[in-house]
């Protein structure tokens, strides 16, 4: 027997098999994902920001484990893993939290099921964030670069009206 609780409930099928049949999941769960159609490294670190978000810390582990569940490596020669956000969900939870790990499983798998239809592999999600993101880094820069000009034109006609 374990000394850690919850660990029996790990190695053991039925555990496993028993929340898989009780815990309510999301209806998209049961749409398949084609993994090789994803941009795996933008996915990548969209999961790693998103686990560091969750747990307020990195957490490598954890942030590989979560890729891992999600994105798993593809062989050259073998046939493509099949991802069950399902078990992805319930394995997350020991290091997230139920509703966390529920979350974080319903928010990635969406993203996943969009990114495999997008162009590139690229959710559109994404896409519009980082889009708005350089928007606002570009205003940002306007307005900086627009309070740092010199009142040079303010200057040279209170000189020309003055003299």
């Amino acid at each position: 027997m374990p000394t850690i609780k919850g660990t029996g409930s790990i190695a053991d099928d039925r555990a496993l098999n028993k929340s898989l049949r009780t815990t309510k999941f999301p209806s998209n769960f049961s749409e398949s994902v084609n993994i090789t159609k994803l941009h795996a490294a933008v996915l990548t670190t969209w999961i790693e920001d998103k686990i560091t978000a969750l747990l307020g810390f990195e957490d490598e582990i954890v942030q590989s484990t979560a890729v891992n569940l999600f994105l798993p490596p593809v062989p050259e020669d073998g046939p493509v893993p099949k991802v069950d956000p399902r078990k992805a969900q319930l394995d997350l939870a020991g290091f997230l939290g139920e509703d966390d790990a529920a979350k974080f499983a319903r928010e990635c798998w969406e993203l996943l099921l969009d990114g495999q239809d997008s162009p590139g592999g690229i959710p559109r999600k994404l896409l519009e964030a980082k889009k708005a993101e350089m928007a606002r880094e570009k205003a940002a820069s306007a307005t900086a670069a627009s309070a740092n000009v010199p009142p040079v034109a303010a200057a040279a006609g209170a000189g020309a009206g003055g003299g």
